[in-house]
């Protein structure tokens, strides 16, 4: 049994890091790609977006 306990709570804590690690890496990513965006813009190749 608590072995079973054990087991279950290093799989909860694996998947959170694993989680957390994805949400981190995305993040850095989006931010990368907002300002190259930004970069294209200012270099006049990317039009800019339209207001709603």
């Amino acid at each position: 049994m608590t072995l079973l306990l054990l087991v279950g709570l290093g799989w909860l804590s694996l998947r959170t890091v694993l989680l957390l690690s994805q949400v981190s890496r995305h993040s850095s990513e989006a931010r990368l790609g907002r300002a190259f965006q930004q970069e294209l813009r200012d270099r006049g190749l990317i039009d800019f977006p339209p207001r709603p």
